[in-house]
């Protein structure tokens, strides 16, 4: 392949990118500022897009935005993307790089179904396991994800009695509806022995390229050990989450809604 022709994709994927981190377009001058082209070359571009749909020119603004066409191979990509097989290195990379247990679990009915489970060199025993079911209420993982959820949802879960499974379990409705509130503001759930004496936790929501929370994932220690390394955890945490969110359309989605 010529040095001319990488080129020239290059150039294509520059605008491309450009226009879809802006939600309502570019015009051809702001695409020429942005990707630093020459205003014929960035023209011919342009109107090869539009013609293939991959862009879509408004006569009204003289703006161009993101086409029907990038919009169709992007979600057939993403709905081909399982979220286990998405998350299975990113979790082993990461027991690997902090040394505990780090789980996949989804959402269903109240419960948490486990998922996907990688162990690191100094992780803790727990009798979670996978294709097993645990209270969301009391788990970081399930905490999480209700947090996210829609109100209705969280107050049918709420009608049931809530059990307690250790002394530290939080089965008061107005404890734990502030503590979605911290959730949602901080960005991650903790567990400090609500599900199982002397296992901590802590757990970050997985989004689809619709800014949906359709999972959770989770590092698991025993009290001390976690607690003292609390926030390199959710560092690392963090930074899975968004990559796998990222792979399946999260960071696209929000550009485009930005």
């Amino acid at each position: 392949m010529s040095e001319k022709f990488n080129s020239n994709i290059d150039k294509t994927l520059n605008i491309l990118e450009a226009i879809a981190q802006n939600a309502g377009g570019l015009s051809l001058a702001e695409i020429v500022k942005t990707v630093g082209l020459p205003k014929t070359s960035a023209f011919r571009i342009l109107e090869i897009l539009t013609a293939r749909e991959y862009l879509s020119w408004n006569k009204d603004n003289e703006k161009y935005s993101i086409g029907i066409k990038a919009l169709e191979i992007g979600i057939s990509g993403l709905i081909g993307q399982d979220i286990v097989d998405v998350s299975i290195p990113y979790l082993q990379n990461l027991s690997a790089t902090v040394g505990e247990t780090s789980f996949l679990a989804v959402y269903n009915n109240g419960d948490v179904v486990y998922l996907y489970k990688a162990e690191g060199t100094a992780s803790i025993q727990t009798i979670a396991r996978l294709g097993s079911r645990r209270p969301a209420y009391c788990t970081a993982l399930g905490k999480v994800i209700l947090a996210n959820l829609a109100i209705e949802e969280t107050d049918r879960v709420f009608e049931k009695k809530l059990a307690k499974f250790t002394d530290k379990t939080v089965t008061d409705r107005v404890k734990l509806y502030e503590e979605f509130a911290h959730i949602r503001s901080r960005g991650y759930a903790i567990d400090d022995e609500g599900i199982e004496y002397g296992l901590y936790c802590l757990a970050v929501p997985i989004h689809n390229y619709t800014g949906t929370v359709i999972a959770a994932i989770s590092v698991s220690g025993p009290i001390k050990r976690l607690h003292r390394n609390r926030d390199s955890v959710v560092e690392q945490l963090r930074s899975v989450g968004e990559t796998i969110s990222r792979r399946l359309g999260y960071v696209q989605a929000m550009k485009l809604r930005h």
